[in-house]
């Protein structure tokens, strides 16, 4: 019996067919989707399979913690998991086929999933991104968004801690970023910072933490993709300022929610990854 070709990174991509015209996720394609990607990838070993960020939701933060501060939570978040993400996260595993899931386990080790949390009630929000291991059935590691959007400003719950986007596997260096994460490495956006501001200090430090621990591989989680525009002057950057760097990949669900797709996928996929990533899509 001929033996798996290993690899790096599997990308599963998603387009607006797992999802309706509200861009909302339809589970059960989800579902069938990760059936058919279980019969292509036999013949291959993959370390990580990367999805798209906000792939599972959850309602954060539960009721008796809602009065706290923003402040409060990014201090407490990094060091509690929430207990309504990991119920999502379980609810997500378990419902996937049983036979669909062994032949995942057999060709995959990691599986990153973005989930992201809000509460209606005051509207702070959380982007977590979870690295699950499929053979151990269980988190490996997890962090979240650290770099808000202008709109999220006074909402987001972020990770401020650059440490908790490192993780060492397999003798490798991996960071995990969220999506508007990395954008601390776009030159345009960092240059119409105020030099003193919060997202000014988040970057620096973030570019320092990832000087200090030269990665290897880098999983990026955006939202939507439907564009390689969105994220080129940044992942040129990272290749100009990184050189460690051997393998990256954005998380692909592409879709625009303000009408059709502004660029083709190949073109899309082409300009979101580096070294060893196989595609996926249906």
């Amino acid at each position: 019996m001929k033996r798996p070709t290993k690899h790096r990174i599997a990308r599963l991509v998603l387009t607006s067919k797992q999802y309706n015209k509200n861009g909302a996720l339809n589970l059960s394609k989800l579902y069938k989707l990760l059936a058919l990607l279980s019969k292509d990838i036999n013949q291959y070993e993959f370390d990580f399979l990367i999805t798209p960020g906000g792939l599972l939701q959850f309602e954060f933060p539960s009721m008796e913690r809602k009065d706290l501060s923003i402040k409060e939570l990014e201090e407490d978040l990094p060091n509690n998991f929430p207990n309504e993400a990991k119920g999502a996260i379980n609810d997500f595993i378990h419902s996937i086929d049983k036979g669909t899931f062994i032949k995942l386990q057999n060709s995959i080790r990691y599986i990153s999933l973005g989930i992201d949390g809000k509460n209606d009630y005051n509207k702070k929000h959380v982007e977590l991104v979870v690295l699950y291991d499929l053979q151990k059935k269980a988190i490996k590691h997890w962090t979240g968004k650290f770099y808000p959007t202008e709109k999220q400003e006074s909402k987001l719950v972020k990770f401020i801690n650059p440490e908790s986007h490192f993780v060492r596997i397999n003798k490798k260096n991996i960071v995990i970023i969220g999506c508007h994460d990395l954008n601390v490495f776009n030159p345009r956006g960092q240059a119409s910072l105020s030099h003193d501001s919060d997202k000014a200090k988040a970057s620096k430090k973030f570019v320092q933490s990832c000087r200090k621990y030269k990665p290897d591989i880098i999983l990026h989680h955006p939202h939507t993709t439907d564009t390689p525009n969105t994220w080129n002057l940044s992942w040129k950057e990272v290749e100009k300022r990184l050189p460690s760097v051997q393998y990256y990949a954005s998380g692909i669900k592409y879709y625009n929610s303000n009408g059709s797709p502004r660029s083709s996928l190949q073109k899309v996929l082409e300009k979101t990854k580096k070294g060893d990533v196989i595609d996926f899509y249906y």
